[in-house]
């Protein structure tokens, strides 16, 4: 079998496995199972998380990861999300782009390649954030490591790309409080949900400033920030006396979990109201002078004869490697722009070289 048969194979076998977020049992039982029969030796830990070692006991290390999970399907979907369908070049199921491609490109590419270092081959659970157990990625960096390459979508649908970097993701809950009254009488409460809609506005304001910068030439990172939940009050004849909304924001280079705070403070001055932040890391951005890129830029241009980056407007868990120290960059067979959308899809052809790309960085990193 070819390698564009076997991977349309082995990503319809996944898509045809439901894995939400925290529930990846199955989906893990065919990644062991897969490695297992190629002879890779596999490992397994009680969240599901497998990973196999490849290449020689070397100081330096090289991680590929990619994510189990998925999440649940939106509205929208023309087909059943778990039947793989092919259309000409394209493979349309819940998961092909994020991240069930990369896992296929990862499960073929681990009885194949010849690596020069020490290379860690990780499958990792609850990267969606969906479920109750820890992200396997965290467990997989804290064994150490020189160089991270998340398997996550970073194609386009003309061609192979790499991502020179991932926004970071900080996470906020505010919490507006107020005084009830009845609803008669508007004036003599304080609404909580009338205090949120101001905050969400100044929010909506506040992204439109944000602008573009160049990472690299072509490049551009560009932060954002958006109103994603709310909830508030407690019956229609009551003014709500609390109302409670999470701000997402996506961290380009240069910013941190304190820019968000300081930007927090600034948006919610007078009004009655706190907040928590959650952050796993600021933006992750690949050493452009470094091994890895060089490398990664040679791959690109021996197998595509084109060198293209993009820049990741979401998180990946690259932010994670990163933080233990490691260099990063991401470079999967999905399509950026698929993840987490109707009629997600990926492009076999593209894919089948973004295989032979990573086959070529694996095997050449040293």
């Amino acid at each position: 079998m070819d390698m564009r048969n076997a991977f349309e194979k082995i990503v319809s076998d996944l898509v045809a496995i439901p894995s939400p977020s925290g529930k990846e049992e199955q989906v893990s039982d065919y990644v062991f199972e897969c490695l297992r029969r190629e002879g890779c030796d596999p490992c397994r830990d009680s969240d599901g998380n497998v990973w196999t070692q490849l290449g020689p006991s070397t100081e330096k290390i090289l991680h590929l990861n990619c994510h189990l999970d998925t999440v649940v399907p939106g509205e929208g979907w023309e087909t059943d999300p778990w039947c793989p369908v092919v259309k000409g070049d394209l493979l349309f199921g819940l998961g092909s782009s994020d991240c069930k491609g990369g896992v296929a490109a990862m499960l073929l590419l681990a009885p194949m390649v010849r690596p020069k270092v020490r290379t860690l081959f990780s499958f990792t659970v609850c990267e969606e954030g969906g479920g109750k157990k820890e992200n396997g990625s965290r467990k997989m960096a804290a064994r150490g490591g020189t160089w991270a390459v998340t398997v996550e979508p970073s194609c386009a649908p003309y061609g192979v790309c790499a991502s020179v970097g991932t926004q970071g993701h900080a996470l906020a809950v505010v919490r507006f409080a107020g005084k009830s009254a009845h609803s008669s009488r508007p004036e003599l409460g304080e609404n909580a949900v009338s205090a949120a809609s101001r905050f969400i506005l100044a929010v909506d304001r506040q992204n439109g400033l944000f602008k573009e910068a160049e990472v690299y030439p072509g490049v551009c990172a560009r932060p954002s920030v958006a109103v994603t939940l709310i909830s508030g009050g407690r019956l229609s004849n009551v003014i709500p006396d609390s109302c409670e909304v999470t701000v997402s924001r996506r961290l380009a280079p240069g910013e941190t979990e304190e820019t968000f705070r300081r930007e927090l403070d600034a948006l919610l001055a007078g009004e009655k109201a706190s907040y928590e932040v959650r952050c796993d890391g600021p933006c992750a951005v690949a050493d452009t002078n470094g091994i890895l890129f060089s490398a990664v830029r040679r791959a690109l241009k021996e197998v595509t004869g084109q060198e293209r980056f993009g820049f990741q407007r979401g998180r990946t868990d690259a932010v994670i490697y990163a933080g233990r120290g490691m260099d990063t960059i991401t470079l999967g067979p999905g399509q950026s722009g698929q993840s987490h959308c109707p009629n997600e899809h990926i492009n076999l052809t593209v894919a089948e070289q973004c295989v032979r790309v990573l086959e070529h960085l694996v095997n050449e990193l040293a």
